[in-house]
């Protein structure tokens, strides 16, 4: 029924607690696919005994790439595409079911794994405001018919989210789930918010497509 799709890049920290939360669910008809995406780490050995199907990219591509890649391999007919550092909460898998019919692509609302007073205010910014413009949380899902409509993932280093996103709203309705998605706070804690927001300002206005900044 759903595939899971989980690239990572040097995950060997965050991985094992984002399939745990996954087979914690009451929803079992699922496969998880993991691509390691040039992973130098443990990150291929701590996912050995977790995931269904694991696919080994020796040189990082992008999540762009690792997701279509990810796509190739899927044997559902529903398709979700899982940050390999966000836990889905109780519920969420068969919401995404149920309503699969009633959205052309979706994302859950999300809430920090740390729970101080500035993760949590932020993230509810995020969730009330700009995830009605079609930004996602750590997660996407679609149908895989509606996946193929727009040829999946543009593979560009650098926003294939957000266009994902618009393509498929030209499909039909933006579905954000009620049941949240637990984000890692690393880079907010490591980097600090203003430094976050600058980051993205700057590579708004940048025309290179780089590889996106790693924080581990």
């Amino acid at each position: 029924m759903i595939s899971i799709i989980i690239p990572a890049h040097n995950e060997e920290n965050y991985i094992e607690d984002t399939i745990k939360a996954i087979k914690n669910q009451d929803f079992k008809e699922y496969e998880i696919i993991v691509v390691c995406d040039g992973c130098t780490d443990n990150t291929l050995e701590k996912v050995k005994q977790l995931a269904d199907k694991i696919i080994v990219l020796r040189s990082r591509k992008g999540p762009a790439v690792a997701k279509n890649e990810g796509a190739k391999r899927a044997n559902k007919d529903i398709l979700v595409f899982l940050d390999a550092d966000t836990k889905i909460s109780s519920g969420l898998l068969l919401d995404i079911k149920a309503n699969i019919n009633n959205y052309a692509v979706g994302t859950a609302k999300i809430k920090p794994s740390n729970k101080i007073f500035k993760h949590r205010l932020m993230m509810s910014l995020k969730n009330n405001i700009l995830c009605r413009f079609g930004v996602s949380n750590g997660i996407i899902f679609c149908s895989r018919k509606n996946f193929e409509k727009v040829n999946g993932f543009l593979e560009k280093n650098k926003g294939e989210d957000g266009s994902f996103i618009q393509n498929l709203k030209k499909e039909g309705k933006f579905y954000i789930s009620k049941y949240p998605v637990i984000n890692s706070t690393r880079r907010f804690d490591k980097k600090g918010y203003i430094s976050v927001i600058f980051y993205w300002i700057k590579e708004s206005f940048k025309k290179k497509d780089d590889p996106y900044e790693v924080v581990r």
